[in-house]
């Protein structure tokens, strides 16, 4: 999946419930593959989590555009391996990730109960991080506690860093409201924006 150019550090508002996930993020961007690697954020929906995936992936594509960078859900990555296995083209799927820089996954909670793309995607993390590769990665809840989550994968995730991304405080919701309110060119009353925050 192409990334969202509109997803940017830029445009990501830091406040105390997300610091350190942004801290490690630009961490990663400075030194792919060899700073937190592989990297999981995780928290409830609407917390940024995707945001700051794809800033990390548009931030490295800008500084080093010769690096192959990869989004994509792991919904996507359960049906595209699913469509090789049945194509029997497992090799080319192989070749084609091992070419992958920077790994940027999103809702990693989609792979429960899929025992064989669990498996596919614990190989496809050794190998890339064999090579210096970035893996970051997203989740709903921390990786210990995604259902029927492979031992070995979770313990592959807990070798690098977990951060948890919380629900925006108050100023933090105001922050974001001022930023998008500035963005599309709308002015608000300080009251209105409290208010809506």
């Amino acid at each position: 999946m192409p990334l969202d150019t509109r997803m940017r550090f830029e445009q990501f508002e830091v406040g105390a419930v997300n610091q350190m996930a942004v801290s490690a993020a630009r961490a990663v961007v400075q030194s792919p593959g060899r700073t937190y690697d592989p990297l999981t954020f995780w928290g409830g929906t609407g917390v940024g989590k995707t945001h700051l995936l794809q800033a990390i992936g548009n931030a490295i594509a800008d500084a080093q555009p010769a690096l192959c960078v990869e989004y994509l859900t792991a919904e996507d990555f359960a049906r595209q391996l699913r469509d090789v296995l049945a194509g029997g083209q497992i090799d080319e799927f192989v070749r084609r990730w091992g070419r992958v820089d920077v790994l940027l996954l999103d809702d990693l909670e989609a792979l429960a109960d899929r025992r064989e793309t669990q498996s596919e995607l614990l190989r496809l993390v050794e190998a890339l991080q064999s090579m210096e590769r970035q893996i970051v990665m997203t989740s709903d809840c921390p990786p210990a506690e995604i259902p029927d989550l492979d031992p070995p994968l979770v313990a592959r995730l807990a070798g690098g860093l977990i951060v948890e991304i919380g629900p925006p405080d108050h100023d933090l919701r105001l922050a974001i409201l001022n930023a998008r309110c500035r963005a599309r060119g709308v002015e608000l009353e300080p009251d209105v924006v409290a208010a809506i925050g």
